[in-house]
């Protein structure tokens, strides 16, 4: 869970073994508490308070780590979705370990550049450019506070690196059938995988869900998108209603996916299950995330129209939803082809 959280933020156990938020900062005297203890809304608008508070550390503002706690507490930074935060203040967080006292006014183009291949070297390639992209946009706020003399954001322009991304392995069917035929619709995983399945939602959204999404008599599932914000309603297939009728609920259980004692399923552990699983049954080259592409690439099959399938996906762009479901559409565009070939060659 460490890894996830945001600076200054760290998960300390009671001594009944329950996990905690604290603020944690060295010039404090002791750590805070978090009122709210899930990272929404309300925990990033209340972790906001804690970094502009009266007990912010006294920065130059003209350094990178100023406009890091200048840009983290601004309203553009708390607009955006709570995974999106998560996301940005975990490289923030690197930029800040790295580079935190460089004067802002200092940073030109060719800096920029050597810092982003320092990263790709020291990370990967998809890392140093998701870096890029929010480095843009933390100079972008020292440009609106007049920062640069030049007038000049130096990291626009600077060219992402190319590679060769992972292309994703929608699982065929005989692996859907065997991933339900390992485990029993009573099981913790089983329930992970139906999850993702039907609804077609990623990791982190799914991990998230509550009974108090439930609507009817599990007819359907409420979800609000981390990454876009999108809300959507999906209905329920048989499958997963089995494991939720059969599932038994702790005390202590507020989402649907809880530890055995009750509290959400750590993303970790998520992981962890689903790769437990996939070994069992040889679907090693097929991530967790690729059952995403295969509710795309199943919808693509049965002919569905691209604006239903993304009323289930919530892609916000079509080409992102035809990414998705590219190695059906090709499959079925290359047969559709064939056969109008074939039946051109019986008219010849």
């Amino acid at each position: 869970m460490k890894k996830h959280l945001p600076p200054y933020v760290v998960s300390i156990k009671d001594r009944h073994g329950n996990s905690k938020l604290y603020f944690k900062r060295r010039n404090l005297p002791k750590s805070i508490p978090f009122h709210n203890q899930d990272l929404c809304e309300a925990f990033y608008t209340e972790y906001a308070t804690f970094l502009n508070g009266p007990s912010r550390p006294k920065v130059n503002s003209f350094l990178i780590k100023g406009l890091i706690t200048d840009y983290t507490t601004s309203k553009k930074f708390m607009d955006l979705a709570p995974r999106t935060k998560s996301d940005y203040l975990k490289l923030l967080d690197l930029t800040e370990n790295k580079l935190g006292d460089v004067p802002v006014a200092s940073i030109e183009r060719p800096h920029v550049i050597k810092w982003h291949e320092q990263l790709i070297k020291d990370k990967s390639a998809h890392k140093a450019n998701y870096w890029l992209r929010v480095f843009r946009v933390l100079l972008e706020r020292g440009l609106d506070l007049g920062l640069f003399p030049s007038k000049v954001n130096p990291a626009v322009g600077v060219s992402e690196t190319t590679y060769t991304k992972r292309k994703g392995k929608p699982w065929p069917k005989h692996l859907i059938e065997a991933a339900r035929d390992a485990l029993p619709h009573d099981d913790r995983t089983r329930l992970v995988f139906e999850l993702l399945y039907c609804t077609g939602q990623r990791v982190s959204d799914v991990l998230k869900m509550t009974w108090g999404d439930i609507r009817g008599d599990l007819e359907a599932i409420a979800v609000k998108q981390g990454k876009t914000g999108a809300d959507l309603e999906l209905p329920l297939e048989e499958d997963l209603i089995k494991c939720l009728r059969l599932l038994e609920i702790s005390d202590n259980s507020k989402t649907i996916v809880s530890k055995i004692k009750g509290g959400p399923l750590s993303y970790r552990m998520a992981h962890v299950n689903i790769m437990k699983l996939r070994k069992q049954i040889g679907a090693e080259e097929h991530s967790i995330h690729d059952i995403r592409h295969t509710v795309a690439s199943e919808m693509a099959a049965a002919g569905a129209e691209d604006k239903d399938g993304m009323a289930i996906t919530g892609h916000k762009s079509a080409k992102m939803y035809e990414y998705y479901s590219a190695s059906t559409r090709q499959r079925i565009g290359a047969k559709r082809a064939f056969d109008a070939r074939e039946q051109n060659k019986n008219k010849a």
